[in-house]
């Protein structure tokens, strides 16, 4: 099926966990964010156990995941500015399990694989993912991280990143699930997925 995707671009950046100018060259230092995805076809749905592997998820990843949802709920519930335009409030955003696995399974896939991208190491998009899970769309989005410890630092470099920040603050966007994974062996080190979507 052919997808309508918006053109991704990479953007990294180098800072200290204390908010300095980092060294380029110190990884444990480094952040990236993408400029988020989106598209507004449908998808089928594909009932496998695909998400069996986050069923046993560490309870402090779980807390930093939640925090997250309230975090993204307050920025819509305020309006935003997204790379200079105004964006007007928006309702919450509910949690839904399976955008949550298919979140989850990506974070955890970068995370242990040692990369950052909304392509996933099996060649798998983000609406594949989806699919995966159960969570049959008629829009949805993408935004992925990594490097930032927190659920405040992750929202505030999303927010300040315009295809994030318009993916946070799309009205017709209704569910989310957030995937966050903590590898300690890799460049990053914190990985982030935040996965949208309306049925």
């Amino acid at each position: 099926m052919k997808r309508a995707m918006r053109a991704m671009s990479l953007l990294l950046g180098a800072t200290l966990f204390v908010g300095c100018g980092g060294d380029v060259s110190a990884p444990e230092s480094e952040e990236a964010v993408d400029e988020g995805m989106r598209t507004e076809e449908p998808s089928g749905v594909v009932a496998l156990a695909y998400c069996d592997d986050q069923n046993s998820w560490p309870s402090a990843s779980t807390s930093f995941e939640n925090e997250v949802l309230t975090l993204v709920n307050q920025k819509r519930a305020a309006g935003a500015t997204c790379g200079g335009v105004a964006k007007g409030k928006a309702s919450a955003l509910t949690l839904d399990t399976r955008l949550r696995c298919a979140a989850r399974l990506h974070s955890k896939d970068m995370g242990t694989k040692n990369f950052m991208s909304h392509t996933g190491s099996n060649g798998s998009s983000p609406w594949d993912r989806m699919a995966s899970a159960g969570y049959s769309y008629r829009q949805a989005a993408e935004n992925v991280a990594a490097g930032q410890g927190t659920p405040a630092a992750v929202v505030d470099s999303w927010m300040k990143s315009s295809g994030h920040c318009n993916n946070i603050m799309e009205p017709g966007l209704k569910h989310l699930g957030v995937g966050y994974f903590y590898a300690a062996n890799s460049t990053y080190k914190h990985y982030w997925t935040q996965s949208f979507g309306a049925q």
